[in-house]
């Protein structure tokens, strides 16, 4: 075999090893004057996400452990792009974990706690990313979709 293609091949190899073992994270913290009740309430009622959250603009489906919901991303100005997720763990007013994405070229695990506090439940979303993709991605604008959809629903709930 030819030097160059064996070479283009370990390359090839290498990069999705990188790109497998790779991590991308945000995470965005907020305090939130409600009880966990009300804040789960929220955010898992698939019709008020278009009110209050920035990212992911409309849901369809029911958020359940093992259930498959579509929902619309949108990132900055673009167009919402239709995209499939899987509900993976679900502890009611506690925790939800949604996964899903491209094996390879990117995956995504996003994650809601919610933890009672003296003041309220202070709210943490919480998503990684791994694949081929994140060598060169910015997750940046991703965190801060994240702060706003917080204050958005912190907003929402405290009238």
């Amino acid at each position: 075999m030819n030097k160059w293609i064996i070479g283009v091949l370990v390359l090839l190899a290498v990069v999705v090893v990188v790109g497998l073992v790779t991590r991308k994270s945000v995470r965005a913290e907020i305090l939130i004057e409600a009880t966990p009740d009300e804040v789960w309430a929220v955010i898992t009622d698939p019709s008020s996400y278009p009110d209050w959250n920035p990212i992911f603009v409309s849901y369809e489906g029911v958020f359940a452990e093992g259930s498959q919901v579509a929902l619309q991303m949108k990132m900055g100005e673009g167009d919402p792009t239709r995209v499939q997720v899987e509900v993976e763990d679900f502890v009611p007013r506690e925790w939800m974990h949604q996964g899903g994405g491209y094996p390879l070229i990117l995956t995504y695990d996003h994650n809601w706690y919610l933890e009672a506090v003296l003041e309220g439940t202070k709210v943490t979303q919480y998503e990684y990313y791994t694949g081929v993709y994140v060598l060169f991605w910015d997750p940046t604008a991703a965190r801060l979709a994240y702060e706003q959809g917080n204050k958005n629903l912190k907003a929402r709930l405290e009238g």
